[in-house]
């Protein structure tokens, strides 16, 4: 192992010299300062908005790039901590101003405090020496970076998408507010409990039945998906959770049995789910949790769900990886259970087949099955229009064929696995290896369950028993009070609008940063100011005319929004 060493130059600036048997110079050993802003103007990142730079040594090279580029975030790679500490000691301003990366856990803060809505792309600046001493370290850094910035595209791309749809649905459902109980009623009411997640991968079949066995001793969770599984099979899950905002996800609930488990909905779910459920109903918020910069834990909520909480009780705060499972993993931990245990968590097309038959997507099929086509048949044509690749599979035995979606999920269940101090029990029997879990059968897992005094249904029914529903009356007011709000903005908007200005007034501006337009109006607005962000060149008055219309079109939509839901909170 080397050490490095600080040396004088005569140009009165420090440099930097690695030795380790041979000695590396990190800077010039004349002007390490010169060296570096001739670097920097050699450098093109073009029209990136992020420079990642390999390599820290005394800062100089980061310090040229920062004030060469000022609009772009420079984000310094470096593994080594008394690298660190000793451009720390020579460079101690620069450190301010660029942020540091020691491994991927340090990744976190920064891409979660990162706003990329005028994302322009990527540039590496790779500072040889600081490089050469570890090629593998910085680019397997890099490459995390890279999945960063795709996961938080990804989500930037689905609120464009679903953001509008969601503020629907939390105010279509906004009455469950007072007649389904609290998620959070049952936090914490499951210590010494095994949880088990119930997915509907084509594994499901091998050990579905089992299930029976675990009833009394763990609670089972299924999402949506595998709820028609296990009720053909007689099991009633303790929890079904649904979280998809679309139409289609009534298709889970249509035409199943009578049923005992409690239904969670998310208050983003199609509001229809809700209102049809016969049994009794939870709901939940969907937030995510990061710890910023400055180490204070910060939450991202659902876009309207702060200005509901701000008048309404809290129901209690899920985290979510994309997908229904990840979700149901967290509410494990939230009420916590002491082991998280998966089942049909294959993350992968185990037989080539996409879900365990018996959802609603096979029942979708079953009318197109003739001579000529089957199920089978159908079942590749699917997996066909999807970008393969052969990952490892459970128990290590050959490979299985998964997908780009498949393996962002599976990444999440790695890392959760990993970050968590609860053994999470892989007992799918079939898909994809998922790392940091433990493989075992269901069979194996349900043995080492141990008996309870109370089964998870009596510890339900206790919790449900005395949860308390709060009177709507405060947020239908406040309710009431944006709607008038909004028809001020919009007419004034409109007014403004007529005398064909070239920038947005103040008084449009104040009203736009209001707490209550911030939350409600803010996401209708969105593809608007993006789109202008990145579009520098349009006119002043073209750009103007476009926020002042789409403020009218938002505030409209948004009006007929909370109208809906003030009815709702009125009737008995």
């Amino acid at each position: 192992m080397g050490s490095y060493i600080l040396q004088d130059t005569r140009s009165g600036y420090k440099t930097l010299l690695y030795d380790n048997g041979r000695e590396i110079r990190i800077h010039s050993k004349y002007d390490p300062l010169m060296e570096a802003e001739r670097n920097a103007a050699a450098f093109d990142p073009g029209r990136a908005g992020i420079i990642v730079v390999c390599g820290l040594g005394l800062g100089y090279h980061a310090a040229a790039l920062v004030s060469r580029f000022p609009e772009s975030l420079v984000i310094v790679i470096e593994k080594d901590s008394e690298v660190i500490e000793l451009a720390q000691s020579v460079n101690a301003k620069l450190l301010e101003t660029i942020r540091t990366v020691q491994s991927p856990k340090d990744l976190d803060s920064i891409f979660e405090e990162l706003d990329l809505t005028a994302f322009t792309g990527t540039a590496v600046y790779h500072h040889r020496p600081s490089y050469t001493l570890d090629r593998e370290f910085y680019d397997g850094i890099i490459a995390e970076t890279g999945r960063y910035i795709s996961s938080k595209l990804s989500d930037l791309l689905t609120r464009f998408e679903f953001e509008e749809k969601w503020i629907e649905n939390i105010f279509s459902n906004i009455k469950a507010l007072y007649t389904s109980a609290p998620v959070k009623s049952l936090f914490g009411k499951f210590k010494g409990y095994p949880g088990i997640i119930v997915s509907a991968g084509p594994s499901l079949k091998n050990n579905v039945e089992i299930l029976h066995v675990a009833k009394d001793r763990a609670l089972i969770v299924c999402v949506d998906t595998a709820l028609k599984i296990l009720l053909h099979h007689k099991i009633h899950p303790h929890i079904v959770m649904t979280l998809d905002a679309q139409k289609h996800s009534i298709k889970h609930f249509l035409g199943i049995p009578e049923t005992n488990s409690v239904l969670l909905a998310d208050m983003v779910s199609f509001p229809s789910i809700l209102r049809t459920y016969r049994g009794r109903t939870m709901v939940s918020t969907t937030a995510k949790y990061y710890s910023g910069r400055d180490g204070i834990m910060k939450r991202e909520a659902t876009p309207a769900i702060n200005w509901i909480e701000s008048y309404a009780e809290p129901v209690g705060d899920i985290q979510s990886g994309g997908s229904v499972a990840t979700n149901v993993f967290d509410l494990l931990l939230n009420l916590g259970c002491s082991s998280i245990i998966l089942v049909g968590q294959d993350l992968a097309y185990t037989g080539r087949e996409i879900h365990c038959s018996g959802t609603h997507h096979n029942e979708s099929w079953i009318p197109g099955i003739n001579r000529f086509t089957t199920l089978d048949s159908i079942n590749q044509g699917v997996i066909r229009k999807r970008k393969i690749k052969h990952v490892e599979a459970f128990g290590g035995a050959g490979t299985v064929i998964s997908d780009y979606v498949f393996d962002l999920y599976r990444g999440w269940f790695e890392d959760s696995a990993q970050k968590v101090s609860l053994d999470v029990i892989n007992a799918t029997e079939g898909g994809a290896r998922i790392r940091n879990t433990i493989e075992m059968t269901l069979a194996m897992a349900i043995r080492e369950m141990p008996a309870r005094h109370s089964t998870p249904e009596q510890v339900i029914n206790r919790a449900l028993e005395g949860a308390q529903s709060p009177a709507p009356e405060k947020l239908l007011h406040n309710i009431q009070a944006a709607i008038a709000e909004l028809q001020e903005l919009r007419q004034l908007a409109e007014q403004e609008n007529r005398n064909s200005p070239s920038s947005i007034t103040a008084e449009v501006q104040d009203r736009l940063t209001s707490f209550t337009m911030r939350e409600l109006l803010s996401p209708f607005l969105k593809r608007t100011f993006v789109y202008l962000a990145r579009k520098h060149d349009t006119p002043p008055e073209k750009a103007t005319s476009m926020v002042y219309r789409d403020i009218v079109s938002a505030s409209e939509k948004v009006i007929r929004i909370l109208e809906k839901a003030e009815h709702l909170l009125s009737t008995p």
